[in-house]
């Protein structure tokens, strides 16, 4: 894959073997006994999901998108949607000469002839303590699946993701799905598998879960379904985009754009979004030149002096939320004032990550509500 990216080694070394010694000491909670060593290869790892959409929607604004948060769409046809304000509860209609409909695994219910099979995959949350602190992520195999693993994913912040689980999730579509008691048994069980003392449910910090657009292809298993993803036109006009993944979003959206082009009168240029930065890049030497905490620096780019810019007139902005935890009090700042977050629970669980572990969502909930201004947010504070 780095081959056919044309990503240079500088960026991504290559693979190379390690010895037993090296192996654990990349991972000092593996099982030792019959150790042979370790293969090593390298990754882009994507240091937060929720600061990516933030950025790609601030993004979008920039280049003229009008973004609306807390807004539920009601019903689409080729001509627009009925949507409903979640915060005020009116309802209005939004007119368009063209739909795309990117609802993930609610596609379907706002389409007619959309078939989806959504898998939920869970991870856990475990201290990094707990796994002798690695210094690398692993992969689990499976027993009796070819082609499936489980991922130790460290974060960086003393925590670490295990994951992720494959299950049918049949019914109706939750806002907000939940672990089950069994994935989080399979995911420790397939854990111990490999590991020198065994982890147990009360080391387990958090658990979280999403729910994958698989398009029913008539397979036995959700873990058999492509991952790859489709456009739908439907027949008043509607361009519906499922499947795919998070890594692949560039290409989905320049399909569904394609597509949504097609079948109107409306023209434009080639697609620019394999060209396009996010909000806060540059290059490697560009970030190490800023003035700013490396940590700001790793989550908003070129955006971090402006966040930490934010301490000038409040300097304990730039000390964490809660004592032990990573994010700052800035970060809380920057989303209330450039980020449209409206309560609490838009920091805590999505903006940052801290509503993962519910300990540690407990402990920064009165800095979270600390951070609006008296009254609340302005529901009209733009994305951008």
């Amino acid at each position: 894959l780095r081959l056919g990216a044309r990503t240079p080694r500088s960026l991504l070394p290559g693979p190379r073997r390690l010895s037993p010694v090296e192996t654990l000491r990349l991972a000092p909670a593996l099982r030792s006994y019959g150790l042979r060593g370790g293969l090593l290869s390298w990754d882009g790892q994507l240091a937060d999901d929720a600061r990516l959409v933030t950025a790609i929607a601030r993004t979008a604004a920039a280049h003229g998108a009008r973004v609306l948060t807390r807004v539920r769409a009601l019903s689409l046809d080729g001509s627009g949607a009925q949507v409903r304000d979640e915060v005020t509860g009116r309802e209005f209609t939004v007119r368009a000469r063209t739909v795309i409909n990117a609802t993930g695994v609610w596609a379907g219910g706002l389409v007619d002839g959309v078939r989806l099979r959504p898998s939920r995959g869970t991870h856990l949350v475990l201290d990094a303590a707990s796994l002798g602190g690695p210094g690398a992520g692993l992969h689990i195999p499976v027993p009796g699946a070819a082609n499936r693993f489980v991922l130790v994913i460290p974060q960086g912040d003393g925590r670490v993701y295990v994951g992720l689980t494959d299950e049918p999730a049949d019914g109706p579509v939750p806002d907000v799905p939940e672990p089950t008691p069994a994935e989080i048994g399979f995911l420790l069980d397939i854990l111990d598998s490999a590991l020198d003392l065994p982890v147990r449910r009360a080391d387990v910090l958090g658990a979280f879960a999403g729910l994958r657009p698989l398009l029913d292809d008539a397979h036995g298993a959700t873990a058999d379904i492509s991952r790859r993803h489709a456009v739908l036109t439907s027949p008043d006009g509607v361009v519906t985009i499922v499947g795919g993944k998070l890594t692949t979003y560039r290409r989905m959206a320049e399909d569904a754009v394609d597509a949504a082009l097609a079948r109107t009168r409306l023209t434009a240029g080639p697609s620019r979004t394999s060209r396009i930065p996010l909000v806060g890049a540059a290059r490697p030497d560009v970030l190490a030149g800023l003035d700013a905490p490396r940590r700001l620096v790793q989550r908003y780019g070129t955006e971090a002096p402006l966040v930490a810019a934010l301490a000038r007139e409040d300097a304990s902005l730039l000390e964490p939320v809660v004592p032990g935890l990573p994010v700052l009090r800035a970060e809380f700042a920057w989303a209330v004032r450039h980020e449209g977050a409206l309560d609490a629970s838009d920091l805590l669980d999505r903006r940052t990550r801290l509503g993962l572990v519910p300990a540690d969502r407990a402990a920064a909930l009165a800095s979270a509500e600390a951070a609006f201004p008296p009254g609340g947010a302005d529901p009209a504070t733009p994305a951008a």
